[in-house]
């Protein structure tokens, strides 16, 4: 019998608006992707093409199989084409739910970035970004309520991530 050999992946973390790349949900992940390279990097919200600019090179750079983004930075994850990803409550549109928790930068960047994402990710791209959603999170809130009980798609991260990244690896 041939067992087959699971290279640990290097996974990148990006946390979200407010957060800390080694807090909370950094150690969280560490735990569930033990076996495995997790990196995190900081980022400046006022500053989201720099960001993306940022994460890319270090994608390259860090040989990076896997970014798992939550809330902004699921969003900046969302415009790294060409590899696997898996947003956690994004924030889908920040020109619209940043000010609401505080932002006071331009928005008008973010709207743009929205609207150039809405418009040019295609069938494949699409196919390499999972997104995790539940109810309960601060910028969802009740608006997305109905689509997400349609989709029927709440999950516990704590179950889920590890679940995600096992699929991950076993279809490499």
């Amino acid at each position: 019998m041939h067992i087959k050999t699971i290279k640990p992946m290097n996974i990148l973390y990006i946390h979200g608006y407010n957060g800390s790349p080694f807090g909370s949900s950094y150690h969280h992940l560490k735990l569930y992707a033990a076996g495995h390279n997790l990196h995190s990097i900081d980022y400046n919200p006022e500053q989201p093409e720099l960001a993306i600019q940022s994460i890319k090179q270090y994608v390259a750079d860090n040989q990076i199989d896997l970014i798992i983004g939550a809330s902004l930075g699921g969003f900046l994850a969302m415009h790294i084409i060409g590899i696997t990803r898996i947003v956690v409550n994004p924030c889908w549109n920040p020109a619209i739910e940043l000010p609401k928790i505080g932002y006071t930068g331009d928005t008008e960047v973010y709207e743009n970035m929205f609207n150039n994402m809405c418009s040019s990710l295609d069938f494949e791209e699409k196919h390499l970004c999972t997104t995790v959603s539940a109810l309960d999170d601060e910028l969802l809130g009740q608006k997305y309520t109905p689509i997400l009980r349609i989709i029927r798609k709440i999950v516990i991260l704590r179950m889920l991530i590890p679940h995600l990244i096992r699929q991950i690896l076993i279809n490499r």
